[in-house]
């Protein structure tokens, strides 16, 4: 029980760490592509 527990936490802060992290990195992917959706539209006007 008391392995069962440790893990869980493991997972817990795990998630608690990365989470803020992964979704920077998804905000970064999403500016990245809504630069580049600029950059591509600023020549054809």
């Amino acid at each position: 029980m008391k392995t069962i527990s440790i893990f869980i936490l493991l997972i817990y802060w795990s998630i608690m760490i990365f989470a803020p992290v992964m979704s920077n990195d998804v905000k970064m992917s999403r500016a990245k592509t809504t630069n580049t959706k600029i950059v591509d539209e600023r020549p054809k006007s």
